[in-house]
């Protein structure tokens, strides 16, 4: 990664009742996109490239290992976290993501394993939380 601030994409279809995510992902440095549907998440990866991309796992148009797999493959360096509103996610549900983070995990938590993942691209996927 260069010196210039991380571009990050933060997808949920709630972004006013999580508007302290997108907050604090820009007070930590990170050039901000926000979106409330997979669709327009997709407009937004095909015109601009993101580091990392945030997703919700429950979009209105689509789930959020959906959004993931298309992301993937046309975005394929970038970082991808998951946010399902469940602690327990199949194998097969996060194979195109990089980590899943609980929704509910505290912010901080979910910042700082963002963070990690960008300082260590060639990490393999793993869970957090």
């Amino acid at each position: 990664m260069t010196n210039r601030n991380p571009i990050a994409l933060y997808v949920d279809h709630d972004i006013d009742e999580w508007s302290l995510a997108p907050a604090i992902l820009e007070n930590r440095g990170f050039s901000l996109r926000t979106s409330k549907s997979a669709l327009n998440a997709m407009e937004l990866v095909s015109k601009q490239g993101f580091d990392v991309v945030i997703i919700d796992d429950n979009l209105p148009d689509m789930t959020g290992v959906q959004l993931a797999q298309e992301i993937r493959a046309v975005e394929p360096s970038a970082t991808i976290v998951l946010l399902p509103g469940r602690p327990h996610v199949l194998a097969t549900e996060v194979a195109f993501v990089d980590v899943d983070i609980v929704k509910g995990s505290l912010l901080d938590t979910i910042i700082e394993t963002v963070q990690d993942l960008l300082r260590s691209p060639n990490l393999t996927p793993e869970r957090a939380a």
